[in-house]
């Protein structure tokens, strides 16, 4: 999957030299992979979304070690989503979270009661929901027509928000947009991700001629900003379990967490906002 040598807006200038000098080397490497599994599409994307959904769930139940989640209803229930996404298209989406809900009930049965059972399944659950459901939402948007152009949509749209954002921050960052959770994003670069997102959809656009114009600039728009919504969500996150990355995977970068909040997801809005624009272009 794509990668990128940022991912958030920040509001005063600091050293980062290094770190981007580390996230453009994981980008010179991840950015070629992620673009030929979109354009190949089929198992090589699958097999890719897939291998970061187990890398996502790993770095979340890590995470929430403490607190002792299934791991094993976690990944198989996560493979369940994707798979049913990947062969039976969105129909499969609920068949795999009907998956989860057979796991967790039997597990309920043999489970050790008084200790915290409840919130064990619940935490489980969430995180299957969060990652493999995002990814799940990759693919189902890449299996619509024209999908490997709206599947590349995606992804230039939050990986161009990410970069504006962290360069408008530092550039003219002056209004804290979430100081609890993120300190250092703006609301001024949270406004150049959007615009980012606007013009890396109509660079798509203009590749792809069946789209209205309007239709792409709405589209940057629900991405660039529901993709600033996930970034956030994953800073809560991490602020309530005080770690500063999910994980070590990617230099520069954190873990794969890290990488794809935003994409996790935008890549739901998109696949809907697809729907209700484009309707029978796509369908």
């Amino acid at each position: 999957m794509p990668s990128t040598p940022v991912a958030s807006a920040v509001s005063a200038p600091d050293v980062v030299t290094p770190v981007l000098r580390q996230r453009l080397l994981v980008a010179v490497i991840g950015l070629p992979i992620g673009v030929a599994a979109i354009i190949l599409g089929g198992y090589y994307l699958f097999g890719l979304a897939l291998l970061l959904s187990l890398l996502g769930l790993h770095e979340y139940y890590t995470l929430l070690r403490s607190y002792r989640p299934n791991l094993l209803v976690g990944y198989f229930a996560g493979v369940a989503v994707l798979v049913g996404a990947f062969f039976l298209g969105l129909v499969g989406l609920p068949a795999g979270l009907a998956a989860l809900t057979i796991f967790t009930f039997f597990w309920s049965l043999f489970g050790e009661l008084g200790a915290h059972l409840v919130g064990r399944m619940a935490m489980t659950g969430f995180g299957v929901l969060w990652i493999p459901v995002g990814f799940a939402y990759v693919l189902l948007l890449r299996a619509l027509e024209h999908g490997m152009a709206l599947t590349i949509m995606l992804f230039a749209c939050t990986i161009v928000s990410d970069t504006f954002a962290y360069f408008v921050g530092r550039a003219v960052g002056r209004h804290k947009m979430a100081p609890r959770i993120s300190p250092k994003k703006s609301i001024e670069g949270a406004v150049g991700g959007l615009i980012g997102a606007v013009v890396a959809a109509l660079v798509v656009r203009i590749y792809s001629p069946w789209m209205p114009t309007s239709d792409a600039i709405i589209l940057g728009l629900i991405i660039g900003l529901v993709g600033q919504w996930g970034d956030l969500f994953e800073s809560a996150f991490k602020r309530d379990f005080r770690v500063k990355d999910s994980g070590r995977l990617l230099p520069g970068h954190g873990g794969i967490l890290d990488r794809f909040d935003s994409l996790l997801f935008a890549s739901i809005a998109a696949y809907w906002g697809v729907i209700v624009l484009l309707g029978d272009l796509v369908q």
